[in-house]
């Protein structure tokens, strides 16, 4: 099966996207400067592209373009892309937020760990479900 450039290029994007969110909360975590400029970089690359990318395969479903897939799997595709959604706007929140905590010495993501913890686990969901459909649509 011929897989498109663009879904390759998202799938690997995805995985440096999520390094730079760890880095992002790490570099606070250790009470370190907030490296706004890798902020900005991986909020717009995430909306410019994974974004943009998501918003086609759901343009696709819609349109019966993907009828090969049983609805269960459809309504896979559609939690999952909901979820990563909700993931990248409690990012540019949560960064925005953290930004604005360092202006006064206060560690957003150090302060608050439950909230952390939880936003990880969401978008570690949301980077796992999302490289499986990668995976069982192209390669299995």
């Amino acid at each position: 099966m011929h897989i498109p450039t663009f879904s390759i290029f998202s799938a690997i994007s995805e995985l440096f996207v999520t390094a730079g969110v760890l880095y992002i909360i790490r570099r606070n975590w250790t009470r370190r400067t907030f490296p706004l400029g890798v902020f900005l970089t991986v909020a717009l690359f995430e909306a410019f592209i994974n974004v943009m990318y998501m918003a086609t395969k759901s343009a696709q479903a819609s349109s019966g373009a993907t009828s090969g897939l049983s609805p269960a799997m459809r309504i896979f595709y559609a939690g999952h892309g909901m979820l990563s959604l909700l993931a990248y706007l409690v990012f540019v929140v949560l960064g925005v937020l953290a930004y604005q905590d360092q202006k006064e010495n206060r560690f957003w993501f150090r302060d608050r760990p439950r909230l952390t913890w939880t936003f990880l686990v969401v978008w570690t969901i949301s980077i796992v479900s999302g490289e499986a459909i990668f995976v069982a649509h192209y390669l299995l």
